[in-house]
């Protein structure tokens, strides 16, 4: 039984919370209706990816034939394979970017279909090619082939991050053609016709780095288990060839890079052996013709000659040293000669023995100009013009003269330096010649070393040749790259329900969201759960009318306002049929809608034939009394004692027969002082014997003690709890004041309820079936207040003041 009432309730809790989220049923279809629209858009424009794998078997031990092993001190070239480290190989960027650059695959071709770029890779019409452009360079431009013509027309070029150029470049096929993005060539393919112009292609040039790190993002490379070898390549691409053609040359590469790896130390020992072959037999070569220099240059088959020849040189060199000595002290003397400035007018000697004719040409020059010089001086004085150019032509030709002798030193000074150096060679030959034999003996014993060695280097070279010859591949493929012919991405019907999951869980998250982070009261269900009376809900005047009147209950009304007020009536007129006649309308906070509610409720009673006075307590606000143009007379006056007769504050039928209303008259400033007044009780006892029912609109009771003071005369306190405004933490309050009896019966109404009106629980079966009557029983209209007039009022207001 328990367990069946646990259902129970559980179903009624979903039903409830599908019934909470229903009401906004035009939000979720707006919601999935964007989601999925906003998925269409996306499977048209995602580009269809395919996917191919291939699977390739890692061999853990070299092979190694008999003739490889009798080598056995090359035995180094074999090792152990680590089929974890070849997964993470078959991902290293030098690999990926050896495939990006072997199918120039940084170039990209695509076309515009609809919403989607379509990938051309091979089947592209042209081919461009870069010609003098770095592989550094990152850029994009649209090709437009001309119809039934052989030139192609470039254009929109692009290049991040600043370069964006319209421009239209005319170029024909097979040109070479400067752009703003570098030398372009375009060539055709065998997929170019005459229908290939339609649509422009875009075409890209990407960085290799940046397009094997997209290549590593789509490339999985696993194991296909975890006792074998056998290693699983999958790619997603929007071309199927491309990828096919990505993972085949991969393999290759890798197989191409592990014999690389593999044969390094013998390549390397090839390298060095070729490379030192050759020095080796040029310094053979070089052994042979010094030996034979040697023996040529010192006439090592007859010593004696050698060393009576050196001796004849020696005596000759001497005898041109002493010849070039010679020269210089002379040279030097006339030099002295010409600085001495006490012989400046004297002539230079001549026929001195220097061997150069230009010095002895200058000296005769020049003294035949000093000949004349004196000649004139003799006629005339030194100040003569002439004698003075003569002198300054004099000082020049003696500068002339000493630079020429300053070269002719340094000329004779070179000749002597090389004469002892010639004589000194020959005195060497001359001491050096009995060990020439020695010589000669280690250069034939430094031809033998280097002929060993040749033979030895020709020797492993042969043995390294043999070896790269015999070493095999560590791979073999299982299977080439294939795969299905399906889209793998994009998942059409998966992405389709994500997008409606989505779209129902977003407002459904808001809500939620909404419901969880709000603290004010949100449905009946927050004032059923305490042990408070709970007498009914109120749904919120959505429509124009009940925003601008406040007495919304009418005569054979049959909206939901009517209806929930008559279910209201008849909870209340139960619980007080014990003899309880005066009820307090107060809330816990302002605005929660009191007024409304005891006005709607006096109406409601007094359609139902009761007698019904309603006060207006609110002594500080007097909202009430509003309704009746705020007439001068009221509880005020009666409870400071201005008026002895309390029906002379009363207005007799004031919105329909049995309604009678007591406003509160002019403001008070100690509304508190005239509510502990003893004529409160008296009034109270006096319409408690007159009324079926006495309502009392007072004050929120967390603001000013009005409400509790007048609690104590009542039977009944009703608690006005507006949804969505009532603080929902402050309605353990309520059942506080119930155990603490601060009131002697409480009630709860719940007013602007939302939840019930939309999920359609007073439906339109029995309601709103026929025409709402808007007219009083004396033919006036209420579809709005109608006010009292105040001409009784202030009659009454002049006897009570006399």
């Amino acid at each position: 039984m328990e367990n069946r009432i646990t259902s129970k309730n559980e179903d009624f809790q979903i039903f409830n919370l599908l019934a909470k989220y229903m009401r906004y049923w035009p939000w979720f279809m707006l919601s999935v209706v964007v989601c999925c629209g906003a998925a269409f858009l996306y499977i048209k424009s995602t580009p269809v990816t395919y996917k191919r794998g291939a699977s390739v078997m890692i061999k853990e031990n070299s092979d190694m034939t008999d003739i490889s092993a009798a080598f056995s001190d090359k035995n180094q070239f074999q090792s152990n394979v680590n089929v974890n480290n070849e997964i993470e190989a078959f991902k290293s960027p030098y690999l990926l970017q050896e495939v990006v650059r072997r199918l120039n695959l940084n170039v990209d071709y695509t076309i515009k279909d609809k919403l989607r770029e379509v990938e051309l890779y091979s089947q592209s019409p042209i081919k461009v090619q870069f010609p003098g452009v770095p592989d550094q360079e990152s850029f994009s431009f649209y090709a437009e082939l001309i119809p039934d013509d052989t030139t192609v027309i470039l254009s929109r070029f692009e290049r991040p991050p600043s370069l964006k150029m319209d421009r239209n470049i005319k170029v024909r096929f097979n040109d070479t053609v400067a752009t703003p993005v570098g030398n372009v060539m375009i060539v055709p393919t065998s997929y170019f016709s005459s229908d290939s112009h339609q649509i422009p292609i875009k075409v890209t040039k990407n960085l290799i780095e940046d397009v094997a790190d997209n290549f590593a993002g789509q490339l999985e490379v696993s194991l296909s288990g975890k006792q074998n070898t056998v290693i699983i390549l999958e790619l997603t691409d929007v071309s199927i060839e491309r990828a096919e053609d990505f993972l085949n040359t991969l393999m290759m590469v890798y197989d191409e890079n592990w014999l690389i790896e593999k044969n390094k130390v013998a390549v390397n020992t090839l390298k060095f052996i070729n490379e030192r072959l050759p020095l080796i037999e040029q310094e053979l070569g070089g052994i042979d013709s010094n030996m034979e220099q040697y023996k040529t240059r010192n006439l090592l088959p007859d010593v004696r000659s050698a060393a009576s020849f050196y001796m004849k040189e020696s005596g000759e060199y001497s005898g041109k040293v002493l010849e070039v000595r010679n020269q210089i002290s002379i040279a030097e003397y006339i030099k002295g000669y010409l600085n001495d400035t006490g012989k400046a007018s004297d002539l230079l000697p001549t026929n001195t023995g220097l061997t150069n004719s230009a010095i002895e040409s200058l000296i005769g020059q020049y003294n035949t100009l000093q000949l004349k010089r004196n000649g004139l001086i003799a006629n005339s004085s030194e100040k003569n013009p002439i004698v003075m150019d003569m002198d300054n032509s004099l000082r020049s030709m003696r500068q002339s003269i000493v630079r020429t002798i300053d070269n002719l030193v340094v000329t004779l000074n070179l000749q002597l330096s090389n004469l002892r150096a010639q004589e000194a060679k020959m005195t060497q030959n001359i001491a050096s010649n009995p060990g020439q034999e020695k010589h000669l003996s280690s250069i034939e014993r430094e031809q033998k070393i280097k002929e060993s060695l040749y033979l030895y280097l020709l020797q492993k070279r042969e043995e390294n040749e043999m070896l790269l010859a015999m070493t095999m591949s560590n791979t073999r493929i299982i299977s080439p790259a294939s795969g299905s012919n399906s889209p793998f991405k994009p998942k059409k019907y998966v992405i389709l329900l994500m997008a409606l999951m989505v779209g129902c869980g977003i407002p459904g998250g808001i809500i939620w969201s909404r419901d969880t982070l709000n603290v004010t009261v949100r449905g009946k269900k927050d004032l059923e759960s305490l042990s408070v009376p709970f007498l009914g809900v109120i749904p919120s005047a959505n429509t124009k009318e009940g925003k601008k009147n406040i007495l919304l209950v009418r005569d054979k009304g049959r909206d939901v306002i009517n209806e929930s007020f008559r279910i209201i009536r008849t909870n209340l007129d139960t619980m007080c049929s014990k003899g309880m006649k005066v009820v307090l309308y107060t809330s816990l906070e302002p605005g929660s809608g009191k007024t409304f509610t005891a006005m709607n409720l006096a109406m409601s009673f007094a359609l139902g034939g009761k007698k019904v006075a309603l006060l207006d307590l609110d002594l500080r606000r007097a909202t009430l009394s509003r309704f009746v143009t705020f007439p001068e007379l009221g509880i005020n006056n009666y409870l400071n004692g201005q008026i002895e007769d309390a029906s002379w504050i009363i207005v007799k039928d004031c919105f329909y027969p049995g309604f009678d209303m007591i406003p509160s008259g002019p403001v008070s400033p100690n509304p508190t002082e005239l509510l502990l007044s003893s004529r409160l009780k008296t009034l109270l006892d006096k319409l408690r014997s007159e009324y079926d029912y006495v309502f009392i609109d007072s004050t929120p009771v967390d603001l000013v003690a009005d409400a509790a003071i007048v609690g104590k005369f009542s039977d009944l306190a009703v608690f006005v709890i507006r949804e969505s405004h009532t603080d929902r933490r402050k309605l353990p309050e309520l059942e506080k004041m119930q155990r603490d009896k601060k009131f002697k019966n409480i009630a709860t109404i719940l007013n602007a309820s939302n939840q019930d009106i939309s999920t359609g629980k007073y439906g339109t079966y029995y309601v709103g079936k026929g025409k709402d009557t808007n007219m009083l029983p004396n033919g006036s209209a209420y579809g709005g207040i109608t006010p009292v007039k105040k001409a009784g009022l202030l009659t009454a207001g002049t006897k009570s003041g006399k």
